[in-house]
C-alpha cells in the first residue's frame, strides 16, 4: 500500500493530554465538512475538507500543505515544523483502513512532508471528543 507510512493513530487521552501541555505545541486539523465543523468542532482545530480541485493542487505540488493551513485558519498561525500536528475526520478508524486517494491520504502524506509528527486520532466519533468541542451555536447565541 503506498500510504503505510502515512501518520500515527492517537487516542483521545494522549490528545488531552498534548492539549494540557501547551495549545501552541499542537496543530489541530479538522478535515470534515464545513457544515459538521460549523455545528461543533475541537478548540483551537482548523478545517481543512478540499474540494476535488484542492486534493489535485496538493497532489501535483501546486499549493503547500503550509499556506493551505494559513488560508483555512481564521488567525494568523504560527507554524513550526516540530508541532504535533492532529488530524481528524468524521468517522476514519485508523490509517490503515484509508484508501490511497482518498483526501485525508493525500492531507496527511502532505503534513508529513512538511512536520515531523503527524498523527490521525484514531476512531475519529464525535461522541469520544465531543466534550472538547466548541459548540459554536451555542457560543453565537451568548454573545
Amino acid at each position: 500500500m503506498a500510504h503505510e507510512m502515512i501518520g500515527t493513530q492517537i487516542v483521545t487521552e494522549r490528545l488531552v493530554a498534548l492539549l494540557e501541555s501547551g495549545t501552541e505545541k499542537v496543530l489541530l486539523i479538522d478535515s470534515r465538512p464545513f457544515v459538521e465543523y460549523n455545528t461543533s468542532h475541537i478548540l483551537e482545530a482548523i478545517n481543512i475538507n478540499c474540494s476535488k480541485l484542492m486534493k489535485r493542487r496538493l497532489q501535483q505540488d501546486k499549493v503547500l500543505i503550509t499556506e493551505l493551513i494559513q488560508h483555512s485558519a481564521k488567525h494568523k498561525v504560527d507554524i513550526d515544523c516540530s508541532q504535533k500536528v492532529v488530524v481528524y475526520d468524521q468517522s476514519s478508524q485508523d490509517v490503515a483502513s484509508l484508501s490511497s486517494d482518498c483526501f485525508l491520504t493525500v492531507l496527511l502524506g502532505k503534513l508529513e512532508k512538511s512536520f515531523s509528527s503527524v498523527h490521525l486520532l484514531a476512531g475519529a466519533d464525535a461522541a469520544e471528543w465531543d466534550w472538547l468541542c466548541v459548540k459554536c451555536q451555542q457560543h453565537l447565541s451568548k454573545a
